[in-house]
């Protein structure tokens, strides 16, 4: 983990081409509709700025814990081992939920509040606070986002992965 860190601390030297590689300041809210609904992702390049190097992207989905910075902080080291920061965008989404005990994450004003138990947003579940939202509308947004060719001109790959409870929701998705 050290080397991984270490790496991440040099990478803005070898990377010109990317914006933003840590998670402090690397958030971006994808808002539903004409809002105020929104949840939070992690992403390495805006979403709505025309970036022409962007080749593939990189969607990686948090497990039970909702611990998308760290996941983002992951992915990134991944595509910097890989040399590919400067071509591929890396988003986290994060699935905040304040639904009791095991799930008091702390949400913003308008944040979707994504059910923890039962139906829970690993299985598409909808919205506590903004129904008829299901946590699988918060893919489809990021993925129309990264559809727009007046955007991403050359994005041609999309991988869409996550662990343990990101792997249910992926699976199911």
């Amino acid at each position: 983990m050290t080397r991984v860190l270490a790496l991440l601390a040099i990478a803005p030297a070898f990377c010109q081409g990317a914006s933003c590689i840590s998670t402090a300041g690397c958030t971006e809210w994808i808002t539903f509709g004409p809002g105020p609904a929104r949840s939070m992702i992690y992403r390495t390049y805006p979403l709505d700025s025309r970036n022409e190097n962007i080749r593939r992207a990189l969607i990686v989905v948090h497990g039970a814990g909702r611990d998308a910075d760290n996941y983002f902080r992951t992915a990134v080291a991944a595509a910097f081992l890989a040399g590919a920061l400067d071509d591929t965008i890396v988003i986290a989404p994060r699935f905040g939920s304040n639904e009791g005990r095991s799930c008091a994450d702390k949400l913003e004003a308008n944040e979707v509040n994504w059910p923890c138990g039962g139906n829970s947003w690993r299985a598409g579940g909808i919205a506590i606070n903004y129904a008829p939202l299901t946590s699988f509308d918060l893919a489809d947004e990021i993925l129309k986002k990264l559809a727009r060719k007046a955007v991403f001109p050359n994005l041609k790959a999309i991988v869409f992965t996550g662990h343990s409870a990101g792997g249910q929701f992926t699976t199911r998705y």
